[in-house]
């Protein structure tokens, strides 16, 4: 009984101790954004446009990340085969997702979520396919400035944590320039060793207790956040 006792002790032991180390590797591995979608309504019965209109957010999610992944000269050369062979498995690539917002307007469903998605899955699928090509690895040394939005900001001190957060605890980032503020919503540029997928990586992986940051929008040089209370 003692010996079966130190087993178990043992055991949550190195599970505590290596849990925070496994939840950041994984953290790593997926990307949070939002994303709209729309499906026509016909007749009384909503259901069918709902669960349309959460395909389309859906899919819509999953070209948001591969636009990450790859250049939009990439995925314009390869838009057959990313229809044919990557956007139709949107749902293997959706871990999970929340519906943020749901309305019928005009004869249309629309429905916004927040998803969460694989990147390992999509690469290795992009692999597949050749048209993974690393462009948007940055070169050792490279200097950018990204575009940084960040809206649905309620109080100025989680701007004010935010922007610390960015100055001292983000990788890469040389300096941060404020351009505009105001009706809740932040504009600023962001001067680091890199682009603008590996800020956003950064900054979904260092959430605060009070708001964590998801993004809606991103390309090389740009990132859209929405700012949402924990």
């Amino acid at each position: 009984m003692k010996n079966s006792c130190c087993c178990v002790v043992s055991a949550a032991l190195f599970f505590f101790a290596f849990y925070p180390l496994c939840v950041y590797a994984d953290r790593e591995l997926v990307q949070v954004v939002e994303t709209e979608g729309v499906c026509a309504v016909y007749g009384n019965d909503r259901a069918p446009a709902q669960d349309g209109a959460i395909s389309d957010s859906m899919r819509r999610a999953v070209e948001r990340v591969v636009g990450i992944l790859i250049s939009e000269e990439v995925a314009a050369e390869n838009e057959d085969a990313l229809n044919d062979d990557i956007y139709p498995q949107y749902k293997n690539y959706i871990r999970d997702y929340k519906i943020l917002q749901e309305g019928i307007e005009n004869g249309l469903c629309r429905i916004r979520i927040r998803a969460t998605l694989s990147v390992m899955d999509i690469k290795r699928d992009l692999e597949k396919l050749g048209v993974l090509t690393g462009e948007w690895q940055p070169e050792n040394g490279t200097t950018a400035v990204v575009r940084v939005v960040v809206r649905g900001i309620e109080k100025y001190g989680d701007f004010k944590t935010l922007r610390e957060r960015l100055e001292t605890d983000v990788r890469g980032v040389d300096a941060v320039h404020l351009r505009r503020m105001g009706s809740g919503v932040a504009m600023m540029d962001v001067e680091m060793q890199g682009d603008a997928s590996i800020l956003a990586n950064e900054l979904q992986l260092k959430k605060s207790g009070n708001f964590a940051l998801y993004v809606t929008k991103i390309t090389r040089d740009t990132i859209e956040f929405n700012m949402a209370k924990e």
